[in-house]
């Protein structure tokens, strides 16, 4: 008959080590060194974004806006000092592109606006005797 040779097997926990390891099976006793994770610095993760226009002179700004308020960001818009003719087509095309986003649209002074998308909930609190007296 042929002689078989037998094996050392590893034991029960050097397989259970082995198998948090990433291998079947530990060879051996042989040590291995263990790595510490890299850490990575992440920048900060924003939940919400906020655009403030101010002095709209032109209607590519308006286009910027547009674009803002499509990928979901809050735009305030001051179109105070913004030509009459060029502010009503301003407030037309993004009346029309935060409506088509289902956003709010909320003017919070003379000829400023704030549009919000739709998962920003935007309240707009009354006035009450007292702050209306103080702003007098």
């Amino acid at each position: 008959m042929e002689e078989q040779e037998l094996q050392d097997r590893p034991g029960f926990f050097k397989r259970v080590t082995g198998m948090f390891a990433g291998r079947d099976a530990v060879e051996d006793d042989e040590t291995t060194e263990i790595q510490p994770p890299q850490r990575t610095i992440l920048k900060p993760s924003y939940q919400y974004h906020v655009t403030i226009r101010k002095g709209i002179q032109s209607f590519d700004e308006a286009l910027q806006a547009g674009a803002g308020i499509k990928r979901g960001e809050q735009q305030i818009l001051n179109l105070a000092d913004t030509e009459p003719g060029l502010r009503r087509q301003i407030k037309d095309f993004l009346a029309g592109v935060n409506f088509a986003q289902e956003g709010t649209w909320q003017e919070i002074g003379q000829d400023v606006y704030i549009l919000a998308p739709a998962s920003a909930f935007v309240e707009v609190v009354p006035s009450t005797p007292a702050s209306l007296a103080r702003n007098n």
